[in-house]
């Protein structure tokens, strides 16, 4: 799940009530939580604790400021699981950290992007597809065959992002899709506090057991 802050009680949260893998921000103006993510060196506290918890943790290093090659090396130090940056921000060095970059599209699934994600290292892209005027809107049917589609031309594991205000029980529609791999629920589904956050992961937890029984 994509915390909407860098705050080691979300995280906790989320740990609690089942979640797989979280992803935390720097350098980021969140669209989707209205959130503004600071600098490494300013997060690397909160940081710290949430990488305590002992989910795997995944880190978006930035968008139009992108963390800096001369803190890959602090950025290494510090054990995420991955990296995780739209596609036409991705810079060469961040492969220096020696874990997996995800390359997500731009909220758009432009066949420029596609081919870009397809051609990078890697064997997952964050599907984030869905224009911000959808975001908190019910899935509709298009967004299921743009993912079609993603899958197709990228030939990679999608993780989908909860841009819309998907709920359980859209999740097996999703998983009929056969590259969808993972939903990676956000702000728009989990609220921002610990109590609301940790009830939805919970329901999508028990949802994704029952599917995967």
């Amino acid at each position: 799940m994509s915390l909407p802050a860098n705050d080691p009680a979300l995280a906790q949260a989320a740990r609690d009530a089942g979640a797989d893998v979280i992803k935390v921000h720097i350098n980021v103006r969140h669209l989707a939580s209205g959130t503004a993510f600071g600098t490494l060196s300013e997060e690397r506290e909160r940081l710290t604790q949430i990488l305590a918890t002992g989910l795997p943790t995944g880190l978006v290093p930035g968008e139009t400021e992108m963390v800096a090659p001369e803190e890959m090396p602090e950025l290494k130090e510090m054990r995420f699981a991955f990296l995780d940056a739209f596609v036409d921000s991705i810079r060469p060095y961040l492969y220096d950290a020696g874990i997996p970059v995800v390359p997500a599209l731009p909220h758009s699934a432009e066949r420029l992007f596609l081919i870009r994600a397809r051609d990078l290292p890697g064997d997952w892209v964050e599907a984030a597809a869905v224009d911000s005027q959808g975001y908190g809107k019910p899935p509709e049917d298009s967004d299921f065959a743009t993912l079609r589609t993603v899958g197709a031309t990228t030939k990679k594991h999608l993780i989908v992002p909860t841009q819309r205000r998907i709920s359980p029980g859209d999740v097996s529609r999703y998983f009929e899709i056969p590259q969808v791999a993972a939903i990676m629920i956000g702000a728009i589904v989990t609220g921002k506090a610990p109590g609301s956050l940790g009830r939805a992961t919970g329901e999508f937890r028990r949802e994704l057991d029952r599917l995967f029984a």
